[in-house]
């Protein structure tokens, strides 16, 4: 339950990209390593607390993809998504061989968390402080996220994924929104991966390699695009699929990618558009009864 809820805060910035400004990333997972490793760097080699990288890691990992959102964001439709998977592969190569500071293929043990009073008290975080913890995180993020997709940032998100160049000529800065926008989504990925790599208490390479952020990207299609609940549904349903398919080893992205293709397929809107189209459709028979 605390890994989904990681998993939720993650999503939720993807879907922020990729359901409201319509632009796929295939390298997601890679920015959540950003945030793991700076905060467990931060930890292991400077003696910081986790509270300091709680703070510091994830506005490290925005600023880093507001500066590459400058260079990235100037592609479009596929070529986006192809130059986020290249980017993707560098970080995770540098994850691997970088053994000097993020320990190579073996990683990284990541100290335990916990709230420390000087002459108070020294609590260090149990399995059910980290479920509370995590899922007061997710409440905030989705409550700001709720008043962020209704304000005119949001709309001018769905104005770009709609027609870019429509919102342009409307008056839209479409550079500095996009940039916003990858740059919030790097944040959140910063701060699922401080939270991922506390609770593990160790990170690896293969944790933000490409299979995590294709199970990333098929959280927020299950559950639905441009949803907010979305990613709640999608993150659930996936953790509870990924128990029964873990037998499968790596087969396991091909029965992925078939739940993305019949998704896609018999249910565009994902679980949250097929409820909402249940909805309305009920709503729409007792109207006519009426």
């Amino acid at each position: 339950m605390t890994i989904t809820g990681v998993w939720i805060i993650i999503a939720s910035g993807l879907n922020l990209l990729t359901g409201y400004m319509g632009y796929v990333s295939f390298g997601h997972a890679a920015f959540v390593g950003i945030g793991a490793y700076i905060s467990a760097i931060l930890a292991q080699h400077l003696g910081f607390s986790f509270w300091v990288g709680l703070a510091v890691a994830p506005i490290l990992t925005a600023l880093f993809g507001l500066l590459l959102g400058v260079a990235i964001l100037r592609l479009s439709g596929i070529y986006f998504s192809i130059g986020t998977l290249i980017l993707g592969e560098i970080l995770y190569s540098i994850y691997y061989n970088w053994s000097a500071v993020t320990g190579g293929f073996m990683g990284l043990n990541v100290p335990g968390a916990g709230i420390i009073i000087p002459g108070l008290f020294d609590l260090e975080f149990e399995s059910i402080h980290w479920y509370y913890f995590v899922h007061l995180m997710v409440l905030l993020i989705v409550g700001g996220l709720a008043y962020l997709v209704k304000s005119q940032f949001g709309k001018e998100l769905i104005a770009i994924r709609e027609n870019e160049s429509l919102a342009e000529s409307l008056g839209v800065n479409v550079n500095v929104r996009k940039s916003q926008c990858f740059a919030l989504a790097c944040l959140l990925a910063g701060l699922g991966g401080v939270l991922y790599g506390y609770y593990m208490r160790h990170i690896d390479p293969g944790s933000f390699a490409m299979a995590g952020s294709t199970e990333f990207i098929t959280i927020i299609i299950i559950g639905g695009l441009a949803s907010l609940i979305g990613p709640f549904l999608g993150a659930y349903v996936l953790i509870t699929l990924s128990l029964y398919l873990e037998v499968l080893g790596n087969w396991r992205m091909v029965a992925y990618g078939m739940i993305i293709v019949l998704v896609m397929l018999f249910a565009k809107g994902g679980i949250a558009g097929a409820f909402k189209a249940i909805f309305i459709k009920s709503r729409t028979q007792e109207d006519e009864f009426t």
